[in-house]
């Protein structure tokens, strides 16, 4: 398994890998944007946004074999509590076919030995109550739940 920064040409992979996950998460359309009414177009504009953006996030490709099975995005904030610079894991996601096989322990290990070699005090991300298994996947790599409201409100 590889874990390795975005390039500009992964953007094929990139917009295929979150198709799946926006597939698989839950699709309340009040609350979670639907991915079948987003174009490639406008998923290419986006990755291209973030892609030019590093200052604000790093997109990184899980890798196997040769493939593109997964990708994470970690958004960097600065973090009075931690006394600098903090990254939030936003998404992380394995194709299906790659679950459960130590590939997102290793995806893990990877993201904090990048936030430890680039400064970062914290590492921190949110997982909804609905997703048992992500609950538990991290549980079993240390982390703690902390009980929080989390708010939104997205924007035209």
């Amino acid at each position: 398994m590889n874990i390795r920064l975005c390039n500009i040409n992964d953007k094929e992979n990139w917009i295929r890998l979150n198709r799946a996950f926006m597939a698989y998460e839950l699709n309340d359309e009040e609350f979670w944007n639907n991915a079948d009414t987003i174009s490639d177009e406008q998923f290419g504009s986006v990755f291209e946004e973030a892609f030019n953006s590093p200052e604000l996030i790093t997109m990184m490709m899980v890798e196997e074999e040769n493939e593109t099975v997964g990708f994470a995005n970690l958004m960097t904030i600065f973090s009075v509590w931690a006394h600098g610079k903090a990254l939030i894991l936003d998404d992380l996601f394995l194709s299906e076919g790659c679950r459960r096989k130590g590939l997102g322990k290793k995806a893990m290990e990877c993201i904090e030995n990048y936030a430890k070699e680039n400064g970062y005090k914290r590492l921190q991300f949110q997982s909804e109550f609905s997703n048992p298994d992500a609950y538990n996947f991290y549980t079993k790599r240390g982390y703690k739940s902390e009980d929080m409201h989390f708010f939104v409100r997205y924007f035209n």
